[in-house]
């Protein structure tokens, strides 16, 4: 990226930093360098630099903004920058930000919170528009000569198109050679480019059909597969919009990065994030009914999925988490003048044996028994 573009993004990062009293950092992602300081640089419980390269990936998949957790709870806010040709280029990443209760995440995460700016839900959408919106448009100059050099090189070492070609592709794509499967991606390239004769419809059709097969390589390397059906389906709609060979060749290059990142690099990021979601959710809606399809919605993956991976990373299931919510916001409500049927209602319960029995389950005692311990202490 140029030295130009970089020094205005750390320019408006500072000021940036200034109004909205967080830190914000600028991420190349050429040269994988984060220009500034972040809290969570040192931080033990996650992979600091694959933690927000993913949140730039979604960011770039989500419209240029994408709000997301660390694996300690903390929230971030990604913008990036693309070239024309829609290659990502640099993110500015905004965070750490608690968006939740502080007591919340001292229990789990023993770090110095209080260090950290808690900032409203609404107010991260706030900063995650404003960061968008003042980012610079795309970059001109896009260098071609590399690519026309490798598809020169597969017209003139093979007519045919190299079917076994693909299959060392998926080879390289599921022992995680990133430097051999976009070698072998564009000489593959080449050979659909050339074939094709100049028939653009043709060219897309084949490079749907490549796309296909480094996603089904991506899966069985270890992406999990719901996620990549999903950013399958944006990526057909990106492809259909192509209107360039330059720009969807250097897309296909970078669809082949994200889903080598899939496989290797975010599995334990892209879970918290989702579960995070998940939590935040619940905080916000407990006192609502709350079904499995709601919250998928929510978080945008499968009910099957969502299901899984929570009970994974929190040990519990999603059911057992809600009544956990709702039995504690329960307590603050039983001190108060309000009959149990009324604190079983405010707290999301449609009846109150079935509340008293999760809080007995849960405390040990019933909520009347509860109700009259706190009534002796005062």
């Amino acid at each position: 990226m140029a030295d130009k573009m970089i020094m205005r993004l750390i320019r408006f990062s500072k000021h940036f930093s200034g109004l909205c009293r967080t830190d914000c950092t600028v991420y190349d992602l050429d040269s994988r360098t984060f220009h500034g300081a972040m809290f969570c640089h040192n931080c033990r419980h996650c992979d600091f630099e694959n933690t927000h390269k993913y949140g730039c990936f979604e960011a770039q998949r989500w419209g240029g903004r994408y709000i997301y957790y660390c694996p300690a709870g903390l929230t971030f806010v990604a913008a990036v920058l693309c070239e024309n040709s829609g290659k990502l280029d640099a993110g500015l990443l905004a965070g750490p930000m608690l968006m939740g209760e502080r007591e919340d995440f001292i229990e789990k995460f023993p770090l110095p919170y209080a260090e950290i700016p808690q900032v409203e839900p609404s107010a991260v959408n706030d900063i995650a528009e404003v960061m968008a919106a003042g980012l610079p448009g795309g970059l001109s100059g896009v260098q071609y000569d590399a690519l026309l050099n490798d598809m020169y090189a597969a017209r003139d070492a093979q007519d045919d198109y190299p079917i076994g070609m693909e299959s060392q592709l998926c080879d390289a794509i599921e022992a995680g050679d990133a430097t051999r499967a976009r070698e072998l991606l564009n000489l593959l390239l080449g050979h659909i480019f050339f074939g094709a004769q100049g028939d653009f419809s043709a060219i897309k059709t084949r490079v749907t059909e490549l796309m296909i097969i480094i996603s089904r390589s991506a899966i069985r390397g270890g992406a999990d597969i719901h996620q990549i059906f999903i950013i399958n389906k944006d990526y057909m709609e990106e492809i259909r919009a192509m209107e360039s060979l330059e720009k969807l060749s250097l897309w296909l290059t970078g669809v082949l990065d994200r889903f080598m990142s899939y496989v290797f690099e975010f599995s334990a990021v892209k879970h918290s994030d989702v579960v995070y979601k998940i939590i935040g959710f619940v905080q916000r809606n407990y006192m609502h009914k709350i079904t499995l399809d709601d919250i998928a919605a929510h978080v945008y993956l499968s009910r099957s999925y969502v299901s899984k991976i929570f009970k994974e990373e929190m040990e519990c299931s999603l059911t057992a988490y809600i009544n956990q919510v709702r039995v504690q916001k329960s307590k603050v409500l039983l001190s108060e003048e309000m009959s149990l049927t009324d604190v079983a209602y405010n707290v999301g319960f449609e009846d109150q044996s079935y509340y008293t029995k999760v809080f007995k389950k849960a405390t040990g005692i019933s909520p009347g028994q509860y109700k009259m311990k706190k009534g002796m202490m005062r």
